[in-house]
């Protein structure tokens, strides 16, 4: 069993190993423990994690926003902001990304549906109330704990003597 705190925290530390930006790895790790907290599908952080991080194509108008292309872990923070400012659709381009997008939007608290592609703000959507302790799936964390892996210094003896791990001494 892993607290929802555990779980945002390591997928943070995962999303940097990843490469993905300090912000968008935050917003990543509360993602993550809304949908593990919500009973959803876990496993859509790999995809996150696994996407090459490359520039977003947002075409923006007064109402709309088409997303084109991009990782979703960048995806997601843009369209959950264009819909705090007003905007009442999103399209996305890529399928795969619309029910992570979903959770991006709906855990910042924004109602909103999904219909295929297209997110549209509504005011009747509920938003679910995460519940922890859950049971991550070990293959899962597995592979957040490998990304996370990615931002540990090496060790060295030089690593050690200014202050990694341990360190040489013990002043606690």
């Amino acid at each position: 069993m892993k607290s929802l705190n555990e779980i945002s925290a390591i997928v943070y530390k995962a999303a940097r190993g990843a490469g993905i930006p300090l912000g968008q790895a935050e917003d990543l790790g509360r993602v993550a423990a809304y949908l593990a907290g919500t009973g959803g599908d876990v496993r859509l952080i790999g995809t996150a994690l696994n996407e090459p991080q490359t520039p977003v194509d947002v075409q923006w108008a007064s109402d709309a926003i088409d997303v084109r292309s991009g990782p979703v872990a960048l995806i997601g923070p843009i369209v959950r902001d264009a819909l705090h400012m007003g905007v009442e659709r999103a399209m996305l381009v890529d399928s795969e990304h619309a029910a992570l997008v979903t959770v991006f939007v709906v855990q910042s608290g924004v109602p909103v549906v999904c219909q295929g592609n297209t997110l549209m703000r509504n005011e009747k959507a509920q938003r679910e109330t995460p519940q922890g302790p859950v049971d991550i799936p070990k293959a899962v964390w597995r592979e957040w704990a490998q990304f996370a892996a990615r931002t540990y210094v090496p060790e060295s003896d030089t690593s050690r003597a200014i202050g990694a791990g341990a360190g040489l001494t013990d002043n606690d």
